[in-house]
Formats: structure tokens, sequence, C-alpha cells
């Protein structure tokens, strides 16, 4: 139930004016509600005295001062970015609202009042990421040649190859070349194939495929994608580095990045997953893993929204190492992360947050635990202390 502006500003006010001890858990949950009803736009919008840059500002340091007067070094912090304080409702509302609001004209990028000192001290940062690299997703022909997959159409013979926007639809005619589609880090795109199939392909990904799919279906990925697999009456199969996924008709996501463990995580149907020495069959909520340079399977029930969250802009992590979780940063906005202590590698952060446009966002969401410093330099973050 959403709640009243009333309310939203008396939480706002006690967060800005650090009234927030000992009421976080209910303030971060009311904000939170709010966040998912997509209301928080709209209280925003109604709440003018809000200076926004000058409340995150109060509240990285408040936060930041708690946090580190609590925390104990050469231990591994396990830290809840929705819930342990309102640490992230705030930043959400503050920066994901605020940005919106300002590109609808809503609020000044700059409020009055702001100094001239804090607006040249802001020119003088470098500049972020972009959430979207320049790069194209490229298709390789049989023959070698590679076409850049700009907005438009491209033709091989009689088939068809569309890209609109994130979407890339293939009308294979009766083309069966086998092509392979490479989507480049800092970017995503959903695939529609000749038959229906509707893929979901993750940045640093490749899918090789024919051109036209009949009969007897196959693919294969390195990277991670999620699959919506066209009900034909004829099988279809995906290969990985170390084994195949065979299904039906069904959605699942497949993740075999090179040096990491592969996954077929099961969302609905059924999937049977062959390497050289055994195959698994797996129901609805499960997940089959193999970890690198082994054979072993392993089957477990998962909840299949933190494996499949990607495909619809969230960033989920649970209990994860934070070099984990920046592995998936770094392939995300196409930047490398450096150590300054390799403790910081084995930390542990839960969260889940919507896709930044830049990645400067999702690190001060990471900041504000008051467990990390970031300094970001051309494509290169750098973590310390």
């Amino acid at each position: 139930m959403a709640i009243e502006q009333d309310r939203f500003e008396e939480i706002i006010d006690d967060i800005v004016s650090e009234r927030v001890e000992g009421l976080a858990d209910k303030h971060v949950r009311e904000l939170d509600e709010e966040y998912r009803h997509g209301d928080a736009a709209k209280h925003l919008k109604g709440y003018e005295k809000y200076d926004a840059d000058q409340a995150y500002d109060t509240f990285i340091d408040s936060i930041r001062t708690r946090l580190r007067a609590r925390r104990q070094r050469r231990r591994v912090v396990t830290y809840s970015l929705l819930a342990a304080a309102a640490v992230a409702a705030l930043f959400v509302f503050v920066h994901i609202s605020r940005h919106d609001m300002e590109e609808k004209g809503v609020i000044a990028t700059h409020q009055k009042g702001q100094t001239e000192e804090r607006s040249l001290a802001e020119a003088s940062q470098p500049k972020s990421i972009p959430f979207y690299s320049s790069s194209k997703p490229q298709l390789q022909l049989p023959n070698g040649d590679v076409v850049v997959l700009s907005e438009g159409g491209k033709t091989f013979g009689d088939a068809n190859i569309t890209t609109k926007g994130n979407t890339i639809s293939v009308k294979g005619g009766n083309n069966e070349d086998l092509v392979k589609l490479s989507i480049p880090r800092g970017r995503q795109y959903d695939l529609i194939l000749s038959d229906g199939t509707h893929v979901w392909l993750n940045s640093e990904t490749t899918l090789s495929f024919p051109l036209s799919l009949k009969g007897d279906r196959e693919v294969s990925v390195s990277g991670q994608a999620f699959f919506d697999v066209a009900h034909t009456g004829d099988a279809f199969m995906v290969r990985c580095s170390k084994g195949v996924v065979k299904v039906m008709g069904t959605t699942f996501d497949v993740r075999d990045y090179a040096g990491e463990a592969t996954s077929v995580t099961l969302v609905s149907g059924s999937v049977a997953y062959t390497t050289a020495n055994e195959t698994t069959a797996l129901h609805p909520g499960e997940q089959v893993v193999q970890e690198p340079y082994t054979s072993s399977l392993t089957v477990q029930q998962v909840d299949t929204h933190r494996y499949t969250a990607w495909k619809d802009g969230i960033i989920y992590f649970t209990d994860e190492r934070l070099e984990d979780v920046m592995n998936d940063i770094e392939r995300m906005y196409d930047v490398r992360v450096v150590y300054t202590d390799g403790y910081l590698r084995d930390m542990l952060f839960t969260g889940e947050c919507s896709r930044f446009k830049n990645v400067d966002e999702f690190m001060k969401l990471l900041q504000l635990t008051g467990l990390i410093e970031y300094k970001i330099d051309g494509k290169t973050i750098t973590l310390s202390y």
C-alpha cells in the first residue's frame, strides 16, 4: 500500500537530519515498498524543498561514520543493501528518481542555493563510464567475414537480420548457414531466432546458430543467455563448453563464462544437461552446476530470480564475494577493476538494485556501506579501504 506524501516527507526529513538512528529497518521497509510500487518519483516531485545532492552527501557521511566505527578488519562482512539501513532506499530515490525527474524537467540539475565552489568541484570530477559502450554486436559469417550489426537490416541470401534498439530479429528463409553473434562488453541484447525462440544475451556473450532453424534445432553459447524456446515439436539443444542442454520448449538460463562454473537454471518446462560422463534432468526451480576443470555435477534448488534478473535490468547478488560481483560489473559496464588489497576480493555482499545508466552510480551504492572506497580513472576502477 502506497504511503501518503506527508509520511514520505517525514521519513526523508528524518534521514537528512540524522534522526534515522533506531528507525532504519522501519524506514527502509516503507521506502522500499514505495520504490517497488513506482511511487517514489511522484513523492519527490511534490517535495520541492528537498535538496537531493545535500541529502545524499549528509547521509553518506552519517552512515559511513557509524559503519566504520563498527567495522572489524580481517573479517568477511555480509552487508544487505536493501535491509541493513535506509542506505539503498535513499540512494535509489535520490539518484534514480531524481535523474528521471531531471530528464523530464521536473527539477533543475543544480538546486537553488548550491554554491559555486560545489559546482566547480563536481565539474572537475572524472566523467562517469557510460552504461552502454559504443561497441556494436558483430556477426561472423561462415567464410570468416565479420559484419557489424548497426540499426537497420542486413540481407544474407534469402535471410534477413534486423536490429532495432537492443533487439535483433532473424528471418532465416532457407538459409541454413551457421553464423556467430558476439555481444561486446558493456552491451546487452535480445535475439529473436527464425523459429520464434527468444534469447536474451548478456555482456561478453557469443551465440552460434543457423540462420534458418528447422527440424532438430541446435545452437552454441559462450557467456550467459536466457532462453524462451518456441514450441515447434522438434528438439532444441544448447551446446556449452562442457555439456549440452536438451529441451523441447521451455525457459532457462545458461551461464558458461571461461574460467567460471557452468550452470543451467530451469524456470519452466524440463531440460536435461548432458556431459561426457552423465546426464541430469532438471525440474523447474532447479539448477545444475559444473565447476571448472571437473566433470561432476551438482543439482540444487534455487531462487531462479537470482540467476535470471539480469535480463530484466536487475543487478542481484546474495552472499557473493566482491570479486565475483565485480567480475560481472566489468562485463556489464566494460571496465577493469583493480584491488589495492587482496582481502577486498573476499568480502561478502548481498544486494539487489536496478542496472544503473553508468557504473559510477553502482559504485556509490557500494561505497555507502562504508566498507570500501573507489576511484574511477578512465575505464579503470580502483577499490580500497
